[in-house]
């Protein structure tokens, strides 16, 4: 996901893919128009940086959701590495789901993962 004007392309991990398609219609139109509008264009000027576990995560808050993601400067990168609520001290929370997966390294097997695609299209 990018545009001409957009200087950063947007990928997304398999399972942040998967969290967003399943998001409410009217939560996916958010999110589009964040990511094309906002951290597309500029990430870095929209981002509020996560603290350990989850360092070198940044996150943007939208409605009662937020979007986690890493950048990649030197490849005018943004990978969406997980959509979902921020709902305290609830298992579905979105910090409390991915802060196992980036311990075991999934994330960054699927960010690797998503990194290869780009690098294999001509």
């Amino acid at each position: 996901m990018s545009s001409p004007e957009s200087p950063y392309r947007i990928l997304f991990t398999s399972d942040a893919r998967d969290e967003v398609a399943s998001l409410d219609g009217s939560i996916k139109k958010r999110l589009k128009g964040v990511l094309t509008n906002k951290l597309a264009r500029d990430p870095e000027g929209y981002r509020t940086p996560l603290r350990s576990p989850l360092a070198g995560f940044w996150k943007h808050e939208f409605a009662s959701h937020r979007v986690i993601y890493r950048i990649y400067p030197d490849k005018a990168i943004l990978v969406v590495c997980a959509v979902g609520k921020r709902q305290s001290e609830h298992a579905s929370d979105v910090y409390k789901q991915l802060e196992p997966m980036v311990k075991a390294g999934k994330i960054a097997e699927q960010i690797m993962a998503a990194m290869q695609n780009v690098k294999s299209k001509p």
